[in-house]
């Protein structure tokens, strides 16, 4: 018997993006990307955008979905750059031209383009499957100061009727950066004020509060882009993804409606949530072919678990009030994801209502909770929405495992 026949391949990928055939939902935000692709590679004219989202959302698994279309039906170029780390202009073009050098040693493109683009790089070498370039610093130096001339010249040995899809992700280290801002602004006037072919489509990718550091170090910053804000799905995408995805591998629902609206209900429109439901769920029913609710609860449980192991035990692990955590729950029972203090003390017990002052304290110096609304105006919310949704799954397994007598 093959291992595979034993232990199945989950249709859900949890902590990574999803591959991009895999991916659903998004197709308006998908469209306002690949609508203007044809003008792109036409006209030559350079589209700028930025994606933003809370953690959870999937930012880097839409932008790779979107990026495989371009590629496969408008003839993009995709070169990804994961800029975790990175502080500087300089480091950002370094890993630039590591992923055209990948990229463009490709069969369909060869090495004839490199050599006319990189045609003062003296020595390079393959490491693994990518290329490192070495003694680069005048050559980067360069290219920094003359950005729009690299790009041009690059675009002029591209094959006909293609372009370059080029996505930085991870773009938090530079959000501070005014050098950064003034570079990128500096290159987008010249290619843009100018009739250069530059058929070239940028897309970055941070949080939504570093998007807006960079645009107040530069008030003209955000006037080149196309602003994408990646928010929760909607229900019917969740229920269309989880049926999907079941279905494609012979997994039936006993109980479709009681089952897929908890799943629905638990994952709170967040990508990150609905893999990890879903690649639970998969694993408890994977023997039987079934899903009933049953399974679904124990799964939920489940990924709660996960979720705190892996994404939030470094803050939650600091909470050892008992008191605190049973705020938090009842933040969660009642759906809150921003409250008013003065309105939320009606569901609390004398001991937690003494204690609120130092729960609200202790949770915003965790990064767990926040200020919101005007200045003194008693507004809270959740940071981000994977921590309510965990104490939500949390008050789910605490009244699961009553009902069990646990």
């Amino acid at each position: 018997m093959e291992l595979e026949d034993v232990f199945p391949n989950s249709p859900f990928e949890p902590w990574r993006p999803v591959s991009p055939e895999k991916f659903k939902g998004r197709v308006k935000d998908r469209d306002k990307i690949l609508r203007r692709i044809p003008h792109v590679i036409k006209d030559g004219r350079a589209e700028h955008f930025f994606i933003t989202g809370k953690r959870g959302m999937g930012k880097t698994s839409f932008i790779n979905y979107v990026s495989r279309v371009a590629e496969d039906n408008y003839h993009m170029i995709p070169i990804h750059i994961n800029n975790s780390g990175g502080k500087t202009v300089d480091e950002l073009i370094q890993k630039l031209l590591d992923a055209l050098m990948r990229e463009f040693k490709k069969e369909y493109l060869g090495k004839k383009i490199i050599d006319k683009i990189l045609n003062t790089i003296q020595e390079f070498k393959v490491a693994g499957t990518g290329v490192s370039l070495k003694d680069t610093n005048d050559l980067i130096q360069n290219i920094k100061n003359h950005f729009a001339d690299f790009l041009i010249k690059t675009c002029e040995n591209l094959p006909e009727g293609s372009g370059i899809f080029i996505v930085i992700d991870d773009l938090n280290g530079l959000s501070e950066s005014e050098e950064f801002t003034n570079w990128y602004k500096g290159f987008f006037e010249i290619m843009d004020f100018n009739e250069y072919h530059l058929p070239i489509v940028f897309t970055l990718i941070s949080y939504p509060e570093e998007y807006e550091k960079l645009c107040d170090l530069n008030e003209s910053f955000f006037r080149i882009f196309h602003l994408i804000e990646i928010d929760n799905l909607d229900d019917n995408d969740i229920i269309d993804f989880f049926k999907s995805s079941f279905n494609d591998v012979g997994i039936e629902f006993e109980d479709e409606n009681d089952s897929l609206s908890s799943m629905v209900f638990f994952s709170y429109g967040m990508p990150l949530i609905m893999q990890l439901i879903g690649d639970s769920v998969f694993w408890n029913a994977y023997e039987d072919l079934k899903i009933n609710k049953n399974i679904v609860l124990i799964s939920i449980a489940q990924a709660a678990e996960e979720l705190s192991k892996k994404q939030l035990r470094s803050k939650l692990s600091k909470i050892r009030s008992e008191t605190y955590i049973n705020i938090f729950l009842k933040l969660a029972n009642n759906g809150l994801m921003t409250f008013k203090k003065s309105e939320f003390k009606q569901y609390l017990s004398p001991e937690e209502r003494k204690s609120f002052d130092g729960f609200l304290k202790k949770a915003k110096k965790l990064g767990i909770i926040e200020s919101i609304g005007k200045k003194n105006s008693g507004e809270y919310g959740f940071v981000n929405r994977l921590y309510l949704v965990y104490f939500v799954m949390l008050s789910a397994q605490t009244g699961y495992d009553k009902r069990m007598g646990k």
